[in-house]
């Protein structure tokens, strides 16, 4: 059903914009990249398993634009790696082609149209470990230890004394009883942060030698000074907030998002701010920062000006939009924005 309801034709047409004629050998069809990549995000599947999947199943072949079934794989599962990077240039014009689509089909089955927009803010979680000072700590430690013994070995030096075997005991020790005191975790966090400061010590000394890492380990380095700073700022100061801070060495842009739900207090990943019109859903900010969503209503009503060419008659959205700028843009558009009124509620109501 989805495979007929797609725009193929529009898409294919815009993905040719990103071509020029009589230059190499001719691209693979949009359908059959674009359709798998869709495949891909609903089973959530790598590269190499959705290219397996489609070869195993002929509905996925089907989606995909093929006329019969084969038992091969389509392509090789690094063209998806190009394909993105190839229409990374047209994605705004897929999404409005997808969204007008969109749009065209509800006015089809609704005929009366409702100048309505909900707005509301969420957090996208990614899928990190829970982050902990000491797994952080240790973590940055091993990759210090990798970095100078590589750097030594660059410099046909001997490897310097890192107390390895000490401390990895230290650490074992540790992991074994999760339920550490709070003693027990801030004695762990000064150990570990020794150890990284003594590593740190030596990739200094070899960098000023000489020596040099590839691109992947020297940002890893940056990421590490940095952690190391934060979590020695906040041993000395004994507390658990800095700004900006790393969660992961691996996605040091993420950071943590105060959410106050009951199940996840915090979450970590990035935030967005949403408005859904007509069926169609749009993010009007993306950011791995946590903001204020109430900034952003203005942006968002102008977005759906630049749409529709006039601006709603209704928005729903809850307390944290409606503060005194955005309610007085409203009235002053002819916004009507449902919600209680601002200040403390009456204690007597009026039945009338």
């Amino acid at each position: 059903q989805l495979a007929e309801v797609m725009p193929w034709k529009a898409l294919d047409e815009a993905y040719q914009l990103e071509f020029t004629k009589n230059a190499g050998r001719a691209a693979k069809p949009f359908r059959l990249l674009y359709g798998a990549i869709l495949i891909q995000q609903r089973m959530g599947l790598t590269d190499r398993g959705v290219v397996a999947a489609i070869r195993d199943t002929p509905a996925l072949q089907y989606f995909i634009g093929l006329s019969e079934y084969k038992a091969v794989e389509p392509f090789n599962y690094s063209s998806l790696a190009h394909f993105r990077k190839r229409i990374a240039d047209i994605s705004e014009l897929i999404t409005n082609i997808m969204n007008d689509t969109v749009r065209a089909k509800i006015e089809a089955l609704v005929p009366f149209k409702v100048d309505t927009v909900i707005t509301d803010a969420t957090a996208v979680p990614v899928k990190i470990k829970y982050p902990q000072d000491t797994v952080l700590l240790n973590q940055a430690r091993l990759n210090l230890e990798a970095m100078a013994i590589d750097m030594a070995h660059q410099l046909g030096v001997p490897n310097p004394r890192m107390y390895k075997r000490e401390a990895k005991h230290c650490w074992t020790s540790f992991s074994r009883h999760p339920k550490q005191q709070r003693g027990g975790f801030h004695k762990q966090v000064k150990a570990q942060l020794q150890y990284v400061r003594r590593d740190l010590r030596y990739i200094n000394e070899f960098i000023d030698q000489g020596a040099t890492l590839p691109d992947e380990q020297a940002i890893r380095l940056g990421v590490i000074r940095i952690l190391f700073d934060q979590q020695w700022y906040m041993y000395t100061h004994k507390t658990h907030h800095v700004e900006d801070r790393i969660v992961s060495l691996q996605q040091p842009y993420i950071r943590p998002i105060q959410r106050g739900k009951a199940n996840a207090k915090v979450e970590f990943g990035a935030k967005i701010d949403c408005s859904l019109s007509e069926g169609v859903v749009d993010i009007e900010r993306f950011d791995f920062t946590a903001f204020s969503e109430g900034q952003d209503f203005a942006e968002t009503l102008d977005h759906y000006y630049d749409l529709h060419g006039h601006y709603p008659d209704e928005v729903l959205a809850d307390t944290l939009y409606r503060n005194r700028e955005n309610l007085k843009l409203c009235k002053d558009l002819g916004i009507r924005i449902c919600g209680p009124k601002l200040g403390r509620h009456p204690k007597h109501v009026d039945a009338a």
